[in-house]
């Protein structure tokens, strides 16, 4: 699963930077549940840093605009290993915000795949096609 990290730069770019969590590892759906990375997952934000973060590199902190940052524990602690306070990001230029937080899985939220299509056929759904969730949501969510 991806936490979202908003960077506003020369133009609008969402940075979803993947760091396991432990419900990540397992296959769960995770949106609103607030699970922070797990030891690897930060290894992995921390590397993903060292390649994109710095002057002439993808994201350079002195040419960010603003970075929007979804609230969840995950989310703000994979933009603290990205972009912590020695990068030259400056406070003023980071908002916290709902406004992009993780998607809504509803009644799917903390299953797996096949748990949600087993639930799903339990109530008379997909008998005619298998569900996608792009096309079909997520029953209490989006």
């Amino acid at each position: 699963m991806s936490h979202r990290v908003t960077v506003i730069n020369a133009s609008y770019s969402t940075f979803p930077i993947p760091g396991e969590t432990t419900w990540a590892k397992s296959g769960r759906f995770t949106g609103t549940t607030d699970i922070d990375l797990t030891l690897a997952g930060a290894k992995q934000v921390s590397l993903a840093a060292t390649r994109l973060v710095g002057a002439g590199k993808l994201l350079d902190p002195l040419r960010l605009a603003h970075v929007f940052v979804s609230p969840r524990l995950r989310a703000v602690r994979t933009f603290d290993l990205l972009l912590p306070p020695s990068s030259g990001v400056v406070a003023g230029k980071v908002t916290y915000t709902e406004d992009i937080a993780e998607w809504d899985y509803g009644d799917y939220e903390g299953l797996k795949d096949q748990e949600i299509r087993l639930l799903r056929k339990q109530k008379g759904l997909d008998l005619e096609r298998r569900w996608n969730i792009w096309s079909d949501g997520c029953e209490g969510g989006e």
